[in-house]
């Protein structure tokens, strides 16, 4: 029997379930996996969820305010009413103890719960001994939530083209280059590392779902995430904070031949302005398609839908370079790619009737670059 028993805040307890819960899927088909494993350690309390794809840990170190630790032990609980449990209960201090075989028993003020729990030597617990020490990115974690936030709202969700579901990871010369596409449009964003141990060139492809979720739980300040990469998987390290996530196998494409290297026409314009101007337009387009005129001060967005209605909007033009041109896009996609954007203006290069729209926020050096395929239309 795993004897344990520990006591730990409340708030220190819904902080870490907060985390983890998001590797746990409710239609899960593999009992364990519908579980939270709780180890108590001497030093600390780890949890962990893991699914198909993705494991989370979070970790609680022992300070006698927040968690103590008199018993070691391990359990695998029910994730949904373990959380629901624990939600619940009034006290700020919480108990637990495990006095007869995979049964938990909770205490919190007047309150006693008992979950019958699983094995947790059944349980896929994340490995610390078999990811290579030397063979690691360091990122500032600002600067990957953000960059996390710009990329994979690109990425495919049609399981058509597995890779395109990703974000690829293309590491060279203490800079890596996070790319994701659809087909229909493509970001590509270059960030500078630190304290890198990786001596050669490597990329590698992670769910642009799992990415979003590490995103979700970084914290925006200047500590950095550590990524560490072996064999199928991936792992982020912040702190307290460990997720792997299993990689995508294939071949991204090459966006080389994919991104134009000259343009006819260029607009500068104000990224809220033309946000909301898209957003607006956008409402009555059919099929989310609106249309771009650009003019020589004036950018006009105009969408229709038959037996509903139409609508126009303008957006002043700080600058522009070339000939006036006119461009079908869809605008939910656009809408997805400006509100990823970070800086105040925005470029936005007309290259032909048929060829991508370039969309390049006004940051120099700017490093972010954005494409959308322009969208046939009859008028």
């Amino acid at each position: 029997m795993r004897v344990l028993l520990v006591n730990i805040s409340k708030d220190s307890l819904i902080n870490a379930l907060q985390h983890v819960l998001r590797a746990v899927s409710s239609n899960n088909t593999i009992p364990i996996l519908s579980g939270i494993c709780i180890q108590a350690c001497v030093n600390e309390i780890v949890f962990t969820a893991s699914n198909t794809s993705m494991r989370i840990q979070f970790r609680i170190p022992r300070d006698n305010k927040s968690l103590n630790v008199h018993r070691t032990g391990s359990i695998v609980v029910p994730a949904r009413y373990f959380n629901e449990v624990i939600r619940k209960l009034t006290a700020d201090i919480i108990t637990f103890e495990i006095n007869k075989p995979l049964i938990l028993t909770i205490v919190s003020g007047k309150s006693q719960i008992r979950l019958c729990g699983m094995d947790p030597e059944e349980f896929p617990l994340i490995n610390n001994q078999e990811h290579n020490p030397d063979n690691k990115l360091r990122i500032n974690n600002a600067l990957l939530k953000a960059t996390i936030k710009q990329v994979a709202t690109a990425a495919s969700t049609s399981e058509m083209r597995p890779v395109l579901t990703g974000v690829s990871f293309d590491y060279n010369n203490d800079s890596v280059n996070l790319i994701a596409t659809d087909g229909i449009r493509l970001a590509s964003k270059i960030i500078h590392t630190e304290k890198n141990t990786l001596n050669t060139s490597t990329k590698f492809l992670i769910p642009a779902k799992n990415l979003y979720e590490v995103s979700k739980m970084l914290r925006n300040d200047d500590d950095a995430t550590e990524i560490d990469v072996i064999a199928n998987q991936v792992r982020f390290t912040a702190n307290e904070l460990q997720v792997e996530s299993a990689l995508i196998e294939g071949t991204f494409p090459s966006i080389t031949n994919v991104i134009p290297q000259s343009y006819l026409s260029e607009v500068l314009v104000d990224t809220t302005r033309l946000l909301r101007a898209v957003e607006c337009v956008t409402v009555l387009a059919g099929e989310s398609i609106i249309r771009l005129l650009a003019t020589t001060s004036t950018l006009e967005l105009l969408s229709r839908t038959a037996e509903i209605g139409d609508v126009q909007d303008e957006v002043p033009l700080m600058e522009m370079s070339g000939d006036d041109f006119s461009i079908s896009l869809n605008g939910r996609f656009f809408i997805d790619i400006l509100r990823s954007i970070d800086s105040e203006h925005v470029r936005i290069r007309f290259t032909g009737k048929a060829s991508p729209v370039v969309i390049i926020p006004e940051i120099k050096p700017s490093s972010t670059l954005f494409l959308i395929t322009p969208v046939r239309t009859h008028s």
